[in-house]
């Protein structure tokens, strides 16, 4: 039985010697990541809801698909009965209703159809190119932007607000946009009037990609 006992002993020294050294490994290649996770489990900096609303969502959505880019997104289906045309106006109508500016539109696939197709080779001609259909639409509320900056100028990398309106390779159509909890809940708790700001912005994009989805305005 003492045999059985050491035995088991000395599988723990090893397993416990093997974490320590991956432990310090880790240390030493990621620049004290692993000293910074263990201080935030101790003494959390981050806002209390960052786990449960950016990253363990964005952990699932990256082993999911394997795409960084699709974790970090919302996007709504657009219905089979609504246009594009329904799609932008709706989403200007709504807009101008909730105050915050449009400031500009890139009509991507257009544009590439125009540089890919020779001239006088427009839409309707048997030898035009179409491309899967892509537009951007982006919108501002300034005085909320520069409010954001004056905590973070980092915060100028999400201006202005986008949303891409885009038909997949199946040609489903989609109104896809940055998922704002990654700025409002991802890092340290932003003060109570930034807060606010953010969230009202959040609403009013939320408000916009569903309505363009729908139709409805």
């Amino acid at each position: 039985m003492s045999g059985v006992i050491n035995i088991v002993k000395w599988v723990l020294i090893v397993i416990g010697a093997i974490a320590i050294y991956y432990g310090v490994s880790l240390q030493v290649k990621y620049n004290g990541v692993t000293g910074k996770i263990i201080s935030e489990v101790i003494s959390p900096t981050l806002h209390p809801e960052s786990m449960a609303k950016v990253y363990m969502p964005m952990a699932n959505t990256l082993l999911e698909t394997g795409d960084i880019t699709m974790a970090s997104i919302v996007r709504m289906k657009v219905a089979d009965d609504v246009t594009n045309e329904d799609v932008e106006e709706a989403m200007e109508s709504i807009a101008t209703e909730e105050g915050i500016r449009s400031v500009g539109m890139l009509p991507l696939s257009e544009m590439v159809e125009l540089q890919t197709n020779a001239p006088g080779i427009t839409k309707g001609h048997a030898d035009f190119k179409a491309q899967r259909f892509l537009k951007i639409y982006q919108y501002c509320a300034p005085r909320t932007a520069m409010t954001m900056v004056e905590h973070s100028d980092a915060f100028s990398a999400y201006l202005p607000c986008r949303l891409a309106l885009i038909e997949d390779k199946q040609g489903q159509r989609w109104i896809y946009t940055l998922d704002m909890n990654a700025m409002i809940y991802g890092g340290a708790p932003l003060p109570d009037y930034l807060l606010d700001k953010a969230l009202e912005v959040q609403r009013v994009i939320t408000r916009i990609q569903n309505g363009g989805a729908e139709g409805d305005f």
